[in-house]
């Protein structure tokens, strides 16, 4: 994991993990690289209150895109 992705509480790694679980057949490089863009995408937003929501939200639909495109057959990685 890079070192952007760690933060004070652990809640991005938290995330991470509980993507992981919900999405076994991602491999979890995948899973945390996509946790750790969507963490640097919100990064700059002036309320903090609501990031961790929204960083799920965001990480699950990409994954959900994913693995999408993987099952119609994209090679991984595209």
């Amino acid at each position: 994991m890079t070192q952007r992705f760690h933060d004070e509480d652990g809640t991005l790694q938290h995330l991470a993990d509980r993507l992981a679980a919900a999405y076994p057949d991602v491999d979890a490089r995948i899973v945390e690289a996509t946790v750790d863009e969507v963490s640097r995408e919100l990064r700059g937003a002036k309320l903090k209150t609501f990031l961790p929501i929204l960083a799920e939200r965001k990480a699950r639909l990409a994954l959900d895109r994913y693995r999408a495109a993987r099952s119609e057959g994209e090679p991984e990685g595209a």
